[in-house]
């Protein structure tokens, strides 16, 4: 029987090399594959731009626009080398209307405006609650009809930057809302 032992030729030490050199692939791979993977996501935050704050944020312009001014309603907004900021009034506006003329019995109003200097951002929203009752004020006199067109809106926009503004210079002495921006207006 002792022959049969020493014909058995086990290599155990052989075995574990040619594995060992598997299981170094399988690492290699998939260190590779999970930094890939990280890249990607690291990319992908980047070109989408997952640092932008939502209810206020602030926006330079390019050196290449110094001196460009636009009109926005009565009002002239510079847009030169200045930091200006956006301010989202939330929660959406929503009012009855009076529904004489049209069937649309509300009306939801979402909306930003703009002021000059980030700092301004704090007066806004110390007044909000004056801005927010002469708004709401506003929108629930109008009807949906008047509003529904391109001219209606324009004159909505500019309704409510003077009323905003009107309530700034009551209560702070100066009115820094320099422009008003519609998100969304639904009528239901």
């Amino acid at each position: 029987m002792a022959k049969v032992d020493d014909d058995l030729d086990l290599d155990v030490e052989a075995g574990a090399k040619k594995g060992g050199g598997k299981m170094k692939s399988i690492i290699i791979f998939s260190v590779i594959g999970v930094l890939l993977i990280g890249l990607s996501i690291g990319l992908t935050i980047m070109l989408v731009g997952g640092d932008k704050e939502p209810a206020a944020t602030t926006e330079k312009h390019a050196e290449g626009t110094k001196g460009a001014d636009e009109k926005h309603g009565d009002e002239e907004v510079h847009s030169g080398s200045s930091t200006v900021a956006y301010l989202d009034l939330e929660p959406a506006f929503v009012v009855n209307l009076d529904g004489k003329e049209s069937d649309i019995r509300y009306l939801q109003i979402r909306m930003s405006v703009m002021v000059e200097k980030e700092g301004d951002l704090d007066i806004v929203k110390k007044h909000s609650p004056v801005i927010r009752h002469h708004l709401n004020m506003l929108f629930s006199s109008l009807d949906f009809n008047e509003i529904s067109s391109r001219e209606g809106k324009n004159k909505l926009t500019e309704e409510s930057l003077k009323v905003i503004r009107d309530s700034l210079q009551k209560a702070e002495g100066i009115p820094v809302v320099k422009a008003v921006f519609f998100n969304s207006i639904v009528g239901q």
